[in-house]
């Protein structure tokens, strides 16, 4: 098959659709197939973008480095012209289109023109609202218009969780929707114990390591984390929270608040190739979320075989589905600090949702959740491609 990744964002932007975009991208690779990556270009330089990965698809950077390109639609009608004219020299089979925005408004426009099939992703936020917090791309009465539109005009779209699910039927999308988590490197993740982070923050082996992983945002919940783990009771005082991510020194005022200083430690951004040690430095991962699409730190951290405590927040709680962690309510302080007490307490528990962990992990392997896709690329083009010989016979 020949496949059309379109994305409206593309490494070096690192974040989950930038990832899985390449992850996927590189397995369609690995399996035989072409696969080429079509997304904008920053609004700064035409000079060609290094990658902070080596990728064996191409890349297409489509637009003009000017301000206002993007909302004058000048870099969508560029994107869907750089398609089409691949599309011209040697035909697509699918376009594969990450998110349920402009990227498949673009797909939508080379469908009308060539009749090919598309299947888009959601990414969470172009589908979930949460107004109270201001989240959700929907909130935005065009976007909003956009995404209702959309999801009546592709073949397939993929869910990400099942909360996610619920939002597509809401939205009475008539498109079939395929059930596909987002993935993590599995292998990449498989290393032994780390001393890494106690190495940097200067601390004991002695004491569990509770972990959180992402960029402070509202929808992260971490100021609730941070109050749960104020209660976790006295007697566990060698114990430490660290928080990884951009922004996190904001949450410093919290901190001293809570009098946790020397317990909890907040780290800016570490290099993606350091997220794995990251990962085996701890004991217990941790994520207070109040919404997620899908949470791709949560498959990172099963797949290294941490107990987990997540909560029930839509998108997040269906990584804990296969096994592996303790769910608390979102929200409410009391219940993660129970749960994060329960695993500081309990070395052996600890170890045996250790175990359940990893072997759920295996579920979110980007191997895996390319050829679920690949699957429903095949069973697409093979159901049009009945279509058109009933047709002809008749």
């Amino acid at each position: 098959m020949r496949i059309a990744l379109i994305s409206g964002t593309f490494l070096p932007v690192v974040g989950g659709v930038e990832w899985k975009v390449h992850y996927l991208a590189s397995e369609y690779i690995k399996r035989g197939h072409e696969a080429t990556v079509f997304t904008t270009r920053p609004e700064v330089t035409f000079k060609p973008i290094p990658l902070p990965v080596h990728a064996e698809y191409e890349v297409v950077r489509c637009g003009i480095p000017l301000p206002g390109m993007g909302r004058l639609g000048v870099t969508e009608w560029l994107m869907r012209r750089a398609v089409l004219k691949h599309h011209a020299r040697r035909p697509w089979d699918v376009l594969h289109c990450h998110h349920l925005g402009f990227p498949t408004r673009v797909g939508l426009g080379v469908k009308r023109r060539t009749g090919l099939p598309v299947v888009a992703t959601t990414c969470g936020q172009d589908v979930q609202t949460v107004p109270e917090l201001g989240y959700g791309d929907r909130l935005d009465p065009r976007l909003d218009r956009l995404a209702r539109q959309n999801v009546r005009g592709v073949d397939i779209v993929g869910s990400i969780s099942s909360a996610v699910r619920a939002d597509l039927e809401s939205l009475g999308t008539t498109a079939r929707i395929v059930d596909i988590p987002n993935g993590v490197p599995w292998d990449e993740f498989q290393g032994g114990p780390s001393t890494w982070l106690r190495d940097r923050l200067g601390l004991d082996a002695q004491g569990v390591l509770v972990l959180s992983v992402g960029r402070n945002h509202v929808k992260k919940g971490y100021e609730g984390g941070l109050r749960a783990f104020a209660r976790v009771p006295a007697r566990f005082k060698d114990a430490h929270y660290v928080l990884v991510g951009r922004n996190t020194s904001a949450l410093e005022p919290v901190v001293r608040e809570l009098a946790l200083q020397g317990r909890v430690h907040l780290m800016e951004q570490v290099p993606f190739k350091d997220i794995p040690q990251v990962f085996h430095s701890a004991d217990v991962f941790f994520n207070p979320s109040l919404v997620e699409g899908f949470a791709q730190v949560n498959a990172q951290a099963l797949a290294c075989g941490l107990p987990c405590v997540l909560t029930d927040a839509p998108g997040n709680r269906d990584a804990g589905d296969h096994g592996g962690a303790l769910v608390a309510k979102a929200g409410d302080v009391g219940s993660m600090a129970e749960a994060l007490a329960d695993l500081i307490a309990d070395p052996a528990r600890r170890r045996r949702l250790g175990q359940e962990a990893h072997r759920a992990s295996m579920r979110y392997a980007w191997r895996q959740i390319a050829d679920e896709y690949l699957a429903a690329f095949e069973g697409l083009l093979g159901s049009r491609g009945k279509g058109v010989a009933a047709g002809g016979q008749g």
